[in-house]
């Protein structure tokens, strides 16, 4: 199964789209599930991260704030593929 990558975002973020970059494109390689999420329409997100966004969460585990790097970010999520086979 692939795993679930949740950007934690909010409007006029320019972090916040180069994450969404990154996310979509592990999509559409079929990497993972892509759900993006706007910090501020739910009030606990907004309360746990305010303005801290972008934030990546790979399968609910918090993978990395602000800066992604679209190779890393690929890695981890063949790792997390790896780790829902065992």
């Amino acid at each position: 199964m692939l795993p679930l990558l949740q950007v934690i975002t909010r409007q006029q973020c320019s972090l916040c789209d180069d994450a969404y970059i990154a996310a979509d494109l592990a999509q559409r390689n079929g990497l993972c599930q892509l759900e993006v999420v706007d910090v501020d329409k739910d009030s606990s997100l907004l309360e746990k991260y305010g303005h801290d966004v972008p934030v990546l969460l790979i399968n609910g585990q918090e993978y990395v704030r602000h800066f992604v790097e679209y190779p890393k970010l690929a890695l981890a999520l063949r790792a997390a593929q790896e780790d829902s086979h065992e």
